[in-house]
């Protein structure tokens, strides 16, 4: 009885543990296409006009 109860544990472990790896692997891909189009968009609608309107007439002025 307890070498059956050992082997229905190993066999929860193992399927935890499949699934883990299976988790880690989906989270190491990187960006998903939304995501890279959201940061896209920021990076030409929010840093871009940032940096053309605030940062280089800043440096302009300082060298002047």
């Amino acid at each position: 009885m307890s070498e059956e109860i050992n082997k229905e544990i190993l066999k929860e472990l193992k399927a935890l543990n499949d699934k883990l790896e299976s988790l880690n692997n989906e989270r190491k891909k990187g960006l998903s296409t939304v995501g890279k189009f959201v940061a896209l968009f920021l990076g030409f609608g929010l840093v871009g006009p940032l940096v053309a309107y605030i940062v280089i007439p800043l440096i302009i002025k300082l060298f002047n």
